[in-house]
């Protein structure tokens, strides 16, 4: 596969997709966000980091002959590794089902970044395993900027904390950048509602302010997708989950929203049939179900 050359080490801007536990739709949300990516031009890998029960290569609907466990064993270099996955966006795998794997302590967690940073990505979104303990835990304290999922339920929200004050506890100069996104809620309300919950306590107790880069409603065409394979942002491209998660990538990377008026408003009026894909401004969010918003997850604490 073509795989960009090599580059400075600077130049690959890597986003840690973190959860305190899973069935947050953290690795859904990741696979999406690096394709959003992507469609605004930037080069992406999506790292899949969760090593030997990743699916990343599941949701994608790819087969990846090696996988990060492999580069952490030697087995093959990185380049080697990664594959072509979805819309232009390169997969390097976590593998699945495997038991055979070292333990990825902070050393060999910083010896794949050492590789990944050869190469000229402008975008690595790294879906990190679940969890604040084992080998998520060297992952967390590598990370420069970090993406924490979590839904609406106090449980995730309990366990999104946890993550953070993972986080946020190191030395202050080395704290990461740090995003919060609500998955699955049901409306607008009840995403703000939550992560303004979670926001507070963190202010309170860790003395942390968040960002919220989106929050993404609860969409029946995802689980669609995900049993064809396909990711939403292919499958269902104007969902109001796609809508939302590329109203958040173009938060993240600094891409203005496109106006909807004007030339835009008069070229949709002379195609009808074929909807403009118009983002929409900050956090993606909805007022019902059929609305924009990202998802965050997880932690626990004193939520």
């Amino acid at each position: 596969m073509a795989m960009p050359g090599p580059g400075p080490a600077e130049r690959a801007r890597a986003v840690l997709v973190a959860s305190g536990k899973g069935g947050v739709g953290k690795s859904n949300l990741s696979l999406n966000l690096a394709i959003a990516a992507r469609q605004l031009d930037r080069r992406v890998l999506l790292l899949d980091a969760d090593v030997g029960l990743g699916n990343a290569e599941i949701l994608a609907g790819v087969t990846a002959p090696r996988h990060l466990g492999d580069v952490l064993l030697g087995r093959c270099t990185l380049d080697e590794a990664v594959v072509a996955g979805p819309a232009g966006v390169d997969l390097l795998a976590g593998g699945h089902g495997i038991v055979d794997l070292p333990p990825v302590d902070g050393l060999r967690w910083r010896h794949v970044l050492g590789q990944v940073a050869r190469f000229g990505w402008d975008l690595v979104v790294i879906d990190g395993g679940a969890g604040v303990g084992g080998a998520v835990r060297p992952q967390l304290l590598a990370a420069r900027e970090v993406l924490v999922v979590t839904t609406p339920e106090p449980t995730a929200l309990a366990d999104a904390y946890a993550v953070i004050k993972l986080v946020t506890g190191r030395d202050p100069g080395s704290a990461p950048r740090l995003w919060v996104a609500v998955n699955q809620v049901r409306s607008r309300t009840e995403g703000q509602a939550a992560f303004d919950r979670l926001a507070g306590v963190c202010r309170r107790f860790l003395g942390v302010d968040l960002r919220c880069l989106g929050l993404v409603p609860f969409d029946p065409q995802l689980r669609e997708a995900v049993h064809r394979q396909v990711p939403l942002l292919l499958a269902a491209p104007h969902s109001p989950a796609a809508r939302a998660v590329t109203a958040m990538a173009r938060q993240l990377l600094g891409v203005p929203t496109p106006a909807t008026g004007g030339l835009l408003a008069y070229l949709t009026r002379l195609w009808p049939g074929r909807p403009a894909r118009v983002g929409n401004a900050g956090p993606a969010a909805a007022d019902s179900p059929g609305s924009g918003g990202a998802a965050a997850r997880t932690g626990r604490g004193p939520v």
